[in-house]
């Protein structure tokens, strides 16, 4: 069994977000670029896997003459929609769901039914039901988002510690004190959990849908150049998706830090 050192122990510490770790990880993903460029058109035929560089000049070209950023507008507004109704419904039923063990024991079998039915799948329905603007992939998107946070939630919420809660309401808390104050605060960490996990989920959704059917955003951008053999086209598009998810991730990180700024912080350690 590998030892276990602690904070001061071991002659050397790997700590993340110091400059040696930050330096670590842009090593790692310089030595992928470089060798992506040289596998490019050596070991792997353009048309397959576009050179890193040819992929920066169509990103910086395509974004310049405005292409890219009209179709990642229309993707955004469907992300954006789709995560906050999924996101504000999943919070509020796994919530009731959670404190009321009726409510969990009559619907859990309908709702794992629903959850266990493939997304792509509803995907054709939602075009049929709401057509192909952008209101089917607000559909995909809260679908997605909706059972991540649903579930998270609903988990958070079932592992409150009941003592806490008639604790507090023998101390005369009313119930709104109660959620407020002992059991949303409890199962934070869950329910962040769940939101920061939907995020690339949400993308994947409304990508989902613009492949099934569109006639804009990046899942139409994506699979307009990949039907023109554009790979180079295909990896903008797909770069476009990765900075989305990044961003958003890193806005969520910081909401997470605000909410969660009462616990206390666990320094991770690697041993190198």
């Amino acid at each position: 069994m590998a030892r276990q050192y602690g904070p001061a122990e071991g002659p050397r510490h790997f700590i993340p977000g110091t400059f040696k770790a930050i330096s670590a990880r842009l090593a790692v993903g310089v030595c992928i670029i470089a060798l992506w460029q040289l596998a490019a058109g050596r070991l792997v035929a353009e048309v397959f896997l576009s050179k890193p560089t040819v992929i920066l000049a169509r990103l910086l070209k395509d974004s310049y003459t405005l292409i890219i950023p009209g179709h990642l507008m229309v993707t955004l507004s469907e992300i954006a929609i789709g995560y906050v109704i999924g996101g504000i419904l999943g919070l509020f039923l796994g919530y009731f769901f959670g404190r009321s063990r009726i409510l969990s024991y009559i619907f859990e079998p309908y709702i794992m039914a629903f959850y266990s039915v493939p997304k792509i799948a509803l995907a054709p329905l939602f075009i049929i039901w709401l057509g192909i603007d952008i209101w089917s992939k607000v559909a995909m998107v809260l679908l997605m988002v909706f059972f991540l946070v649903f579930f998270n939630t609903f988990s958070g919420i079932r592992a409150v510690n009941e003592e806490l809660v008639q604790l507090s309401q023998i101390m005369g808390a009313s119930r709104r004190d109660v959620a407020r104050r002992v059991i949303l605060p409890a199962a934070a960490p869950f329910i962040i959990v769940g939101f920061k996990t939907a995020v690339p989920y949400s993308v994947i959704g409304a990508i989902i849908g613009e492949f099934t059917a569109s006639s804009k955003g990046i899942g139409y951008y994506i699979l307009y150049a990949a039907g023109t053999f554009d790979a180079a086209g295909v990896f903008a598009g797909i770069a476009a998706l990765v900075a989305v998810v990044f961003v958003i991730n890193y806005f969520i990180a910081r909401i997470e830090a605000r909410l969660l700024r009462w616990k206390p912080e666990v320094e991770t350690q690697i041993v190198v």
